[in-house]
């Protein structure tokens, strides 16, 4: 189903906020959220305070929409790679390898939204935990198709609720994320050979070597 055309006047002000949002995360990356400033986020979209408050009321609205873009972009790019990939042994493996790969792009950035989560208020985390827990719950659906197929298959062992199985393939990658957010120094793209393993095993997989 195509969107619909967005008007003159929605595609500017969809320019605009991508603009901003851009200018933020690049602020946000390079401060701790406690010391960013909206004045900074406003120089480096080259607009003026006013006009940014146009479009977002606070620096907490500004860092949820870009969080929020953020999570949108990284299930949009899973989708796009389990649909090139053939098979559900394939579509999980490609699930999981891009796990890596985001977060190893995304390695600073995600530390600094952990540690500045910690002080958000109440209000804010619980929107921003809502929003991926809802994404994570529509991508696990889909999840639960692929180990379906694969147990019909026969490239799944069976005797396991694929519900089950879907939620033990999404949280093996996150435990390794949890891991490597613990220990500084470790390269987080060196744990993933030992994650695909381990899913491999929890899928009843035989591994390709």
């Amino acid at each position: 189903m195509e969107k619909p055309k967005l008007s003159r006047k929605e595609r500017e002000l969809e320019f605009r906020t991508n603009l901003v949002l851009d200018a933020a995360e690049d602020v946000f990356n390079e401060h701790s959220y406690a010391t960013a400033s909206v004045e900074e986020i406003a120089h480096r979209a080259e607009i003026s305070v006013g006009t940014l408050y146009n479009l977002f009321h606070s620096k907490e609205e500004i860092y949820h929409a870009v969080v929020s873009r953020g999570q949108k972009l990284f299930y949009e790019n899973i989708e796009q790679r389990v649909d090139a990939a053939r098979g559900p042994l394939e579509q999980v493996r490609v699930t999981v390898t891009y796990f890596f790969e985001h977060f190893t792009s995304i390695a600073g950035a995600f530390r600094l939204y952990n540690t500045a989560s910690n002080g958000f208020q109440w209000e804010l985390k619980s929107q921003l935990e809502q929003e991926a827990f809802e994404m994570q719950q529509h991508f696990a659906m889909r999840l639960v198709d692929i180990c379906q197929r694969g147990v019909d298959e026969g490239v799944f062992k069976g005797g396991v609720p694929t519900e089950l199985m879907a939620t033990t393939v999404l949280g093996i990658p996150h435990s390794f994320l949890m891991v490597w957010l613990e220990q500084e120094g470790v390269d987080l793209m060196s744990l993933e050979p030992s994650c695909l393993a381990l899913t491999d095993r929890v899928l009843g997989a035989a591994s390709d070597g």
